[in-house]
């Protein structure tokens, strides 16, 4: 940093030294902070919570976002198991397809214990 004086005699500081004029080289320290280690310090805490609370939110996010997908996941077991459950009761022959493409008739007890099933899965997924 430089200091001259102009005609006028006005004192200037400048980056560069004038031309046409003497200048006097002036060193200038920056200020420190007596506590620049503990404003480290304080920086270094306020970044570990910023951090932290971007994780939070991130995983609360992505907990949300799981807790919708049951949900949903949820209600459609639900209409299905409703639906099941219909079909059972108001079919008065069941029929399940084996492998080699013939069907095997499920008899009243065999209807019974299906309907039970599926009044478990109602209540199971329709909470």
């Amino acid at each position: 940093m430089y200091k001259w004086v102009d005609e006028s005699g006005q004192v200037h500081f400048s980056q560069f030294p004038p031309e046409e004029r003497e200048a006097e080289n002036v060193n200038i320290n920056a200020p420190t902070s007596s506590n620049s280690k503990q404003a480290v310090e304080n920086l270094q805490k306020l970044r570990q919570q910023l951090t932290e609370q971007v994780v939070d939110r991130t995983t609360q996010s992505e907990e949300e976002k799981q807790a919708a997908a049951d949900k949903e996941r949820m209600a459609e077991n639900c209409q299905k198991a409703k639906q099941r459950l219909l079909d059972l009761q108001n079919n008065g022959r069941i029929y399940k397809t084996l492998e080699n493409g013939e069907r095997e008739w499920y008899d009243e007890k065999g209807r019974e214990g299906l309907i039970a099933n599926a009044k478990k899965d109602v209540d199971k997924y329709c909470k």
